[in-house]
């Protein structure tokens, strides 16, 4: 072993142990080359440090082995401690007296050396003695030499050769070199005229002995000879390539250093061998610069092609070092020509016949010759750019364009003035002269596609895209364009003119006579011009072509009166429309007529054979009035009402009033008004109604037009007379909940408000519209409702169209009252579009779509999936059905929508314990009952109450949608209240013993059997039908109690008015038993779907309290399509936003829905599950359970289902396949969280994704994740932490920007990476800080670090830095094991160590 110094003169082995004295030093050997040593207080560290690490393995391992061999370790190492520090104590020792050993030692060595150093001079002098000196000789003494140096101080006689080898030789003098030069010039320009010089090297230069050529744009070449002799070659001294690219080339050379040396010998050695040495060197450098120069073009073209013009050029060859041809303009790539369409291409290619030659540029079709200057930059490439190459070429085929359009608008206008501008290719047209630059329209050639652009000022630029697309498509079709951009122009002008005056000016009119009056025979070129002061009045410009000269308009003025209806949208009315006379004089003198101001109302009531008592003087002579004695009958009004409404006017008076008396007044007076209104100024025993009418300045006063206005407002006082008159005999027999429920706020003969509701906030207004001869609805809210919307908005059209059909005010009330509450449940739904429901997270799905069908069937779209038809009864019932299943035929499912599984039982959940006793067996539902005897009749026809006589609506045809094609959409106009199709005389009121539907329960009486035992029935996809529309035929409509105004259908009928609907042999099913149609679904029992979970009636919050217990149901697919019963509060709960019953409000999520939200939407959910099983690797197990999912994974078999007590949530039931690796408290922690986070609210596909991806996960993996899922689910047991846990199954919007918000979080692969969100614990929930984690866990090694994601950039990353280093300590203090996982605890470690700085948010 070497030692080692331990001191300037002290040596210690390196090992540590004891060593013995050194041995003396070899022969020659030098002690201060021995190996270098430690110092003793370093080796007594090492020792030291060694024993206490030694040490602190051995209390680290200690404690996990048994007690021998506790003991074992504890005895070996003691003895090997004892052993090296007995080493170190004889080593101390022997360093202590080590000093003098060593100086004896270096004093012998030194001696020993002295010795062989004498001997050794000793032999070397005796052997040159003996063969050196024998015979050596001196030479002569140098006199010579002695002389010169004693004397002369030199040393001349030094040989030459040294001087010659170390000495440089003079330089050449200045005027040497320039003679020298000059000769070398000389000699130069003879070679060069003796020389054949190609005539491309003409540019040349001769100086300082050299001779430079210069190719533009190629080379330069500096040449030189060696000598004067012919014979000698040419040296090339110099090579320097002058290719550039200035657009891509950033200014660096193109060519390599390298690339120009070998460049360089191979010219010389063309310069040493060939009889034509220049020619030769010039064919070698201008054939590398050309291709040099192609490449350059290619590469240009690719980098346009890439930034700038994108498919506008496309390199159609490109040969290296012969040819690059390119395509512009190529109509077929811009998608406007199909075929042969043409193409221009744009050649640049190397002359093959003289290679001598630049590069030429070949134009394909050749361009035309119309400027000599464009065509010659179109065929020079000096400039070494593609696209100025382009664009020169592009600019002379645009001149060539602008060019044969102009020939066309010189072929159509001789005197067309229009110019081309050639520095833009634009063609400036002149519209209407005298037109200025602005008011020209500019045509462009767009230099990239090549087609044409236009600009004019004001114009629309949907208009120019228009006529651009047209004048593309065809250069012809510019000249209509200009004569439609003529007419524009000019009224444009006109409204120029006019812009400082007080007028409003418009292109066109809407006018009820329009079609039937002179305005309509007008040139289709006019504005009207409104007089604001006088808004009746009109002038109306009209502008026509001029014969002759195109860019001419003329004009003509007219003078138009129209006449609008009082408090009515409808479109005016034309009355007078005249020309204005050139001459004034004719003007004046048309004045004259319009005297007779008086008898022009009387003249014409007179005319109309209205009687009247003439003008009378009123109010001592300051006004004039006409009393009428009789108003002419209305068409369309019985005449009973209109006997009534004539008996109750009593005076009907026109007043002329106004500064210019051109105001008509017309007062009527009314008696015995048959409603009485809350309204304080409606409580006398007469009515005073005015009705105001304005003269046009058009006509004269007192003309037709104000007394056809005033019977037509008397018209719709008479039809609204009729409805108010039928209203109120009836109102003594009002019930009392409408009694309770509505009043009227006004009736002032022109409009009846009625204020419904329990509080009277909201109001409905009806009118009688005369130009749409129909009644129109307004709905409003008032008193404690106002500003609020009003809930019957969203029938609003239904409930004008079907009262338009049957005008009953009584049952429009009746309707109001049926539907407000459940329209105020349903309203109460979410329809605000969500992002990321399914693996699309940015498409956004619509929760619930509200779609009316009408004034009592709503059908709720669930997320375009599923289906709920909700018709609303009277007696406070609804019934609920899936929309899903045909109307006609329960086999046959809805276009567009899925049966939802299930929720016949879930809606038995919350039908009423009263409504539900009252019905029959569900056996009913798929067997007929047995015809009853006449003493049963008789004993259920002793419980019915009187019923009134049913209406029978006219039969109405289905009519389809304008512009619909072959189908019915699905919201449909709705039909109305009563039913479309004239019903079975047997399904109208008798006192047959058989009628069993005027019962006052709202279930009705019997059982009606399957719809399916009727026979087939088309659906209504297979006929074209809108859903809307069948709602009178299966919806249930059916009487349920006297004072509903539904009428009920027998399916016999309904067939009978379908066109090629399958009839049923013998009489229909209702006319045997009248309660046994399919219109009638109340008397279907409530029957569940499959699955026939029991009944929880024990929800505090969603379900009745009584309920009778749950019922064993036969299981049918199409259960749910008949319709079950629910009240009114059980719609509003089931509909109402609540807490999930049967969860703790701690673990329940923050997001609120209704009941029914939440079943549909475990059953979406169920459904994602079914599909990812099958693209996950997952295996699924076959259930014979209805609605439940098993699947399993390499260590869990899973069970999925609806929870039986709600139906409301998804329920996961874990088995796991090893019960020693798994704690059932783990097993119900990953329960509950599927439960609450992964298939509840708001019921995300992607969540399921990413739980399914946990589950397959190993099983350490897994279970540390179901352990973060605790502290999640239950924070408060974790109090010690700083931080609340959240574990993330899609991307947060604020996490690192990896993939799109809402992507599943979690990647298993040979690395688990997975998100987690971190909220601080504080008292104030305001200033909680949250930050988003990704974590990376890496299967192989154990490590759990932070994912390394590039963050945001206006992010910071303290919070991040913090988290990575907390992670990093965890791994390098915690190695992992086999088969252990280090997720959890690296977790629990961050969230006990992390502590961000105060006021530092992530």
């Amino acid at each position: 072993m070497a030692p080692v110094q331990l001191e300037s003169n002290q040596l210690v082995p390196a090992g540590g142990g004891p060593a013995s004295a050194p041995a003396p030093p070899a022969p020659g050997a030098v002690t201060a080359a021995a190996s270098p040593g430690y110092r003793l207080s370093t080796l007594i560290d090492f020792l030291l440090h060694r024993t206490y690490a030694e040490l602190t393995v051995l209390a680290d391992l200690l404690p996990r082995k048994t007690d021998m061999e506790r003991k074992i370790e504890i005895v070996q190492f003691a003895s090997r401690t004892r052993q090296l520090f007995v080493r170190l104590l004889a080593l101390v020792k022997w360093a202590n007296n080590a000093g003098k050993v060593e100086k004896c030692a270096m004093i012998s060595s030194f001696l020993d050396q002295q010795a062989i150093l004498f001997v050794d001079t000793a032999d070397r002098l005796a052997s040159l003695a003996r063969d050196a000196l024998v015979h050596a000789r001196l030479p002569s003494f140098a006199i010579p030499y002695a002389i010169d140096v004693l004397t002369t101080g030199s040393y001349p006689r030094l040989p030459t050769c040294i001087r010659d080898k170390i000495i440089p030789p003079d330089p050449i003098t200045k005027s040497e070199k320039q003679t020298t030069l000059h000769q070398l010039n000389q000699i130069l320009r003879h070679r060069l005229v003796t020389t054949d010089l190609p005539p491309q090297l003409a540019n040349l230069t001769v100086a300082n002995g050299r001779v430079k050529f210069r190719v533009e744009g190629e080379f330069e070449a500096t040449l030189t000879v060696m000598g004067d002799d012919p014979d000698i070659p040419w040296r090339l001294l110099k090579l320097e390539i002058l290719v550039e690219d200035k657009e891509t080339g950033d200014g660096r050379a193109l060519v390599h250093s390298m690339q120009i040396n070998f460049i360089h010998q191979l010219v010389q050695s063309r310069l040493f061998a060939d009889e034509k040495p220049l020619q030769d060197m010039y064919n070698c450098l201008h054939s590398f610069c050309l291709a040099l120069q192609l490449e350059v073009l290619h590469s240009q073209t690719l980098m346009l092609i890439r930034e700038r013009w994108g498919d506008l050029v496309q390199v159609e060859r490109y040969h290296a070092g012969k040819c690059l041809s390119l395509s512009v303009w190529n109509q077929q790539v811009l998608g406007r020509k199909t075929g042969t369409a043409s193409v221009h291409k744009v050649t640049i290619k190397i002359d093959e016949t003289d290679v001598s030659k630049p590069l030429q540029i070949f134009h394909e079709p050749p361009l035309p010759a119309c400027d000599s200057k464009l065509m010659e930059r179109a065929m020079k490439i000096d400039h070494l750019s593609i696209e100025k190459l382009l664009i020169d070429s592009v600019h002379a085929r645009s001149h060539q364009k602008l060019q044969e359009l102009k020939a066309i608008l010189k072929s159509y206008n001789i005197n067309d003035n229009s110019f081309i501008e050639t520095a833009l290719p634009t063609l400036v047209i002149p519209i209407l002269e005298p037109c200025g630059r602005s008011e020209c329209l500019h045509v462009f050639v767009d230099l990239h596609s090549g087609m044409f652009q236009l600009m004019l000022y004001g114009v629309d630029q949907l208009t120019l895209d228009d006529i651009e697309k047209s004048v593309n498509d065809d250069m012809k079709r510019v000249i209509p364009c200009l004569q439609q951009l003529k007419f524009w122009l000019g009224q444009q002008r006109c409204k120029q003119s006019i812009k400082h005056l007080p007028t409003v000016s418009n292109e066109t009119l809407q006018l009820a006579n329009y079609a039937s009056h002179p305005v309509g025979s007008l040139s289709k070129h006019k504005l009207f011009i409104k007089l604001t002061r006088l808004p009746q009045y009109y002038i109306v410009v009209e502008m026509f072509d001029v014969p002759g000269n195109p860019t001419e308009l003329e004009y003509k003025y007219y003078f138009l009166s129209v006449s609008y209806a009082e408090g009515d949208d409808s479109p005016a009315t034309a009355l007078l429309l005249q020309q204005f006379k050139p001459n004034i004089e004719e003007l004046v003198l048309d004045t004259k007529s319009g005297k007779q101001i008086k008898s022009g109302v009387k003249r014409k009531l007179s005319n109309m054979d209205i009687p009247h008592q003439g003008v009378q003087v009123e109010g001592d002579g300051f006004s004039h009035a006409i009393r009428l004695l009789k108003i002419p009958p209305c068409k369309g009004v019985n005449e009973e009402t209109q006997k009534a409404l004539d008996r109750s006017l009593l005076d009907c008076t026109f007043r002329l009033q106004g500064r210019n008396n051109r105001t008509w007044v017309a007062e009527l007076v009314f008696a015995n008004c048959p409603l009485n209104s809350t309204s304080s100024r409606e409580q006398g025993p007469t009515r005073h109604v005015y009705l105001t009418y304005e003269n046009q300045l058009s006509e004269p006063v007192g003309g037709r037009k104000v007394v056809e206005t005033f019977l037509n407002d008397w018209n719709s006082i008479a039809r609204l007379y009729e409805c108010v008159l039928e209203f109120a005999r009836s109102l003594p027999d009002i019930p009392n909940h409408l009694n309770l429920f509505s009043e009227v706020r006004i009736y002032n003969y022109r409009k009846l408000i009625l204020s419904y509701g329990t509080t009277k906030g909201s109001s409905i207004s009806i009118q009688w519209n005369f130009i749409l001869q129909k009644f129109h609805i307004s709905l409003g809210t008032v008193g404690p409702n106002s500003g609020c919307s009003n809930c019957h908005n969203t029938i609003l059209h239904q409930l004008q169209e079907m009262f338009n059909k049957t005008p009953n005010v009584m049952q429009l009330l009746q309707v109001l009252f049926d539907t407000q509450a459940p329209l105020n449940a349903i309203n109460k739904l979410p329809t605000v579009p969500m992002l990321g429901l399914t693996q699309r997270t940015n498409t956004a799905y619509q929760c619930f779509s509200i779609l009316p069908q009408s004034p009592t069937h709503i059908r709720l779209a669930f997320r375009n999936m599923y289906c709920i038809d909700i018709y609303c009864r009277s007696r406070g019932v609804v019934a609920i059905r899936d929309g899903a299943y045909s109307l006609f035929d329960n086999s046959k499912i809805v276009e567009g929508f899925y049966p939802a599984p299930g929720l016949k039982t879930f809606l038995n959940m919350f039908v009423d314990s009263n409504q539900d006793a009252r019905r029959r067996s569900v056996n009913e539902d798929d067997n007929p009952p047995s015809p009853i005897g006449g003493d049963m009749m008789d004993s259920l026809i002793s419980q019915l109450q009187p019923q009134q006589p049913l209406q029978q609506p006219q039969q109405q045809p289905f009519a389809k949608q304008a512009g619909a094609s072959g189908a019915y959409p699905l919201t449909s106009p709705p039909t109305s209240y009563h039913n479309t199709v004239t019903p079975s005389p047997s399904m109208m009121h008798t006192q047959s013993p058989g009628n069993l539907h005027a019962a006052s329960s709202p279930s009705g009486a019997l059982r009606a059997p399957s719809p399916a035992s009727f026979g087939p029935t088309p659906s209504p996809s297979s006929l074209g039908i809108t859903m809307g529309q069948t709602a009178n035929f299966a919806s249930p409509h059916g009487t349920i109690d006297p004072s509903s105004p539904y009428t009920m259908m027998s399916p016999s009928q309904r067939a009978g008015n379908w066109p090629g609907s399958p009839q049923v042999s013998g009489p229909s099913p209702a006319a045997r038993m009248p309660g046994m149609s399919p219109a009638n679904p109340s008397l279907h029992s409530p029957v569940p779907d499959a699955s026939h979970s029991p009944r929880a009636g024990t929800s505090s919050q969603a379900m009745p309290t009584s309920m009778p217990p749950p019922r064993k149901l036969p299981q049918r697919s199409w259960a749910a399509s008949i319709p079950t019963i629910l009240t009114h509060s059980a719609l509003n709960i089931l509909l109402l936003p609540s807490p999930t019953p049967g969860l703790v409000p701690g673990l329940a999520g923050s997001y609120l829905c209704s009941p029914l939200e939440r079943f549909l939407g475990s059953v979406i959910m169920r459904r994602h599950l079914q599909r990812i099983i099958q693209q996950e690797t997952l295996q699924l197990i076959n259930s014979n359970e209805p609605g439940v999912i098993m699947f399993k994974t390499e260590a869990l078999k899973c069970r999925v289902a609806l929870n039986p007590k709600t139906n409301q949530t998804l329920q996961l039931k874990v088995t796991p396949e090893n019960t020693g690796q798994w704690k059932s408290e783990e097993l119900q922690v990953l329960e509950k969280f599927f439960e609450t986070r992964v298939a509840g609210p708001p019921f995300k596909a992607n969540t399921l994704i990413a739980f399914t991806k946990l589950l397959g996960a190993p099983t350490h993996i897994l279970r540390d994740c179901v352990h973060i899922m605790k502290l999640e689910l239950f924070p408060d047991q974790a109090s010690q932490l700083k931080w609340n846990v959240q574990f993330c199954l899609t991307i947060p919007p604020s996490a690192p920007p990896i993939a799109p918000p809402g992507t599943p979080a979690v990647v298993l692969k040979s690395k688990m990476l997975f998100f987690l969100q971190l909220t601080q614990k504080t008292t104030v929930p305001q200033e909680a800080v949250s930050i988003i984690v990704p974590i990376i866990y890496d299967m192989a090694s154990g490590t759990t670090q932070q994912a390394d994601i590039p963050r945001q950039q206006n992010s910071s990353v303290a919070a991040p830095m913090m988290v990575s280093n907390i992670l990093k300590r965890f791994a390098e203090l915690n190695s992992p094991r086999a088969g252990e996982c280090t997720i959890f605890a690296a977790v629990r470690d961050l969230m006990v160590n992390l502590t961000l700085p105060p006021g530092g948010r992530p």
